[in-house]
């Protein structure tokens, strides 16, 4: 195995000894309590991203089948579902800058908060306005909980990169899961309000959980701030990424797992009404479709829980890019089964599909933190990241709901699954070709163990 596959390590020399004095630990690492291990520091810090995102999680089960009660249309829900992904093309490369700038404690308090106060607004039923302004603002929210959670990683060492973002996810997962599963079963038997007030209840304990965190250095690592215009200092990140082949590379398979990943989820219970939502007397065991989605749903972020970390390590050690095309190719063939298979076999492939889509997202995610230790503002490439990311995702659901009502499932999951595979295999290409140039001469982002 090259040590390209293992993902990208920290450069010997990137920065000239004179500039490495110049730079200091920047401020607002506080917090109450001890300084915490990197295990535990990942553990409390994904735990208040988990309660932060149960509403958003629980809109995924439960917005398509209240869309009538709520006088929303097709395209008002679709536009629900993405509208806090694409404000998160604007804030994420800001919240970074925040992150870089001032620290992570405060930023990372005021995005929990903001984070609940969203789901809150979820039950009032103002209508369509509100709800799109909740979902803006909950985007806003996202990119802060989210960087934070990514520079959590960053305290432990590069060998257990995988593992502690499988570890991440799988608690933030969690918390998605508890959300859909509770939510759906909810709504089912109470209806809308009742579900989305008991989540919310439940999301307030982000708040106490932020306020608590103590931040080490190691999260917060010794780059120097930034020292141009915020503006200006986020069009030198992305400059610098989009010309950086590797960098360049990492940013459109960001974009396209994601894409894949939020047709999916977002049409999820409309694929399960289309082929069962006709059977009297329930779909399976009596259950009716909204609880059958929010089951569905919660055994996807459920798997996070309980194999993000088993993936997360397992990359660490046979390669992150070896076992992403692994998975990538039983991702396909679970879609294969999932679209041609009828009854129970069409819902266990969809369960392996999302399940699959797990350890997708963990081995790159793991790649692209890892990754942005090499260049000069970390938390910039992490925002950069999370914006192509979150374009993918904004730009799924605008797509889905249209096109499977013109054309079905089968071709826009397929054409979706397809685009990530080249790009895959494009990075597979790049990550080899650096390899081996790394065996001849230093390359400037990757080198051995």
């Amino acid at each position: 195995m090259t040590q390209a596959e293992s993902g990208p390590e920290k450069q010997t020399e990137t920065i000239p000894p004179s500039e490495q004095n110049a730079r200091k630990v920047r401020p607002d690492t506080k917090g109450s309590g001890s300084r915490p291990s990197s295990t535990a520091l990942v553990l409390t810090v994904s735990g208040t991203v988990a309660f932060a995102i149960m509403g958003d999680s629980l809109l995924y089960a439960i917005l398509p089948l209240a869309a009538g009660d709520l006088s929303l249309a097709p395209q008002h829900v679709g536009l629900l579902l993405s509208a806090n992904r694409l404000i998160r093309l604007l804030s994420n490369t800001w919240l970074s800058a925040l992150f870089a700038r001032f620290g992570p404690y405060r930023t990372f308090v005021f995005s929990a908060i903001l984070g609940v106060l969203t789901t809150a607004v979820y039950g009032l039923e103002w209508g369509f306005l509100a709800l799109l302004v909740a979902r803006m603002a909950w985007g806003i929210s996202w990119s802060g909980l989210r960087q934070g959670a990514f520079q959590s990683i960053w305290a432990g060492a590069d060998t257990e990169a995988g593992r502690l973002m499988g570890l991440m996810w799988g608690v933030v997962r969690g918390g998605s899961a508890v959300s859909a599963v509770l939510g759906g079963f909810l709504f089912d038997r109470y209806g809308y309000r009742l579900a989305v007030w008991t989540i919310a209840a439940l999301s307030v304990w982000a708040i106490p959980i932020a306020l608590r965190l103590s931040w080490p250095t190691g999260a917060h690592p010794p780059h120097a701030p930034p020292r141009s215009p915020p503006f200006q200092n986020l069009l030198q990140s992305w400059q610098e990424s989009l010309s950086d082949p590797l960098q360049r590379a990492v940013l459109l398979v960001g974009f396209f797992k994601l894409m894949l990943n939020a047709i999916l989820i977002a049409t999820a219970s409309l694929f399960l009404a289309e082929r069962f939502g006709g059977r009297a007397g329930g779909v399976l065991l009596g259950l009716e479709v909204g609880a059958l989605a929010g089951i569905v749903l919660g055994t996807r972020w459920f798997s996070d829980l309980f194999l993000g970390a088993v993936m997360g390590a397992l990359s660490d050690r046979v390669g992150r890019i070896r076992l992403t095309v692994l998975l990538i190719s039983l991702l396909s063939l679970g879609l294969v089964v999932m679209l041609w298979a009828s009854s129970l076999l069409s819902i266990l492939a969809l369960l392996a599909v999302l399940i699959i889509s797990t350890g997708v997202n963990v081995v790159l995610d793991a790649y692209a933190n890892q990754l942005a230790l090499v260049t000069p503002q970390p938390e910039l490439f992490v925002g950069a990241y999370a914006t192509a990311s979150d374009f993918g995702s904004a730009f799924g659901p605008l797509l889905a709901f249209t096109l499977v009502m013109a054309v079905g499932f089968a071709p826009v999951y397929g054409a979706a699954a397809l685009l990530l595979l080249l790009t895959v295999l494009y990075l597979v290409a790049l990550d080899a070709r650096l390899a081996a140039r790394a065996d001849t001469r230093p390359v400037p982002t990757l080198r051995s163990h």
